[in-house]
């Protein structure tokens, strides 16, 4: 999982580069789309996702107490609030097509790749929070630890994606 991890954050970190590259250097093309977007709604969509992120984080530690049903309650509170956060994605991606802002401008491009590719990233990492939440404590894992821990590893690496993203996006 660290490999993986790994991989992501890099393919993540080199977006970040293009991103700031793109604010900088097309600055009002940049502002004008980042007139579509309300920094408040930004926020909440962080709040959120973090708030489930702690909840995995709890997860975790009452695993390694062997809590196992606190476990399983956490997880599923974690996928929903990350479900919660999904939701308000498609919202929003509605709300800027509404606007006009699509594929094909440079920041709508930027955008909706962007945070689409993370939404992706949320969504297998919903699965696989899913899939320890309803197996832990009833069938025993191969490599519990990582499949506890490294379910939720790749969860905060959603996490820290998100907590580039939104400043890159949302933030004049």
């Amino acid at each position: 999982m660290w490999i993986i991890v790994a991989l992501e954050l890099t393919t993540f970190a080199l977006a970040f580069v293009v991103l700031g590259r793109l604010r900088v250097d097309s600055a009002e093309l940049f502002a004008a789309g980042q007139a579509h977007l309300e920094p408040r709604f930004g926020l909440l969509l962080t709040v959120v996702l973090l708030l489930s992120g702690w909840l995995v984080a709890e997860g975790v530690h009452a695993y390694r107490h062997e809590k196992l049903v606190r476990v399983r309650r956490l997880y599923l509170a974690g996928v929903a609030l990350g479900a919660i956060f999904l939701g308000l994605k498609a919202y929003d991606y509605a709300a800027m097509a509404r606007a006009g802002v699509g594929l094909g401008d440079d920041f709508g491009a930027a955008y909706f790749l962007a945070t689409g590719f993370h939404a992706l990233h949320v969504l297998g990492g919903l699965g696989m929070l899913l899939w320890v939440a309803l197996r832990v404590g009833r069938k025993p894992f191969e490599d519990a630890e990582t499949a506890v821990a490294g379910t939720a590893l790749f969860w905060h690496m959603c996490d820290l994606a998100w907590l580039f993203l939104f400043p890159l996006f949302y933030v004049r």
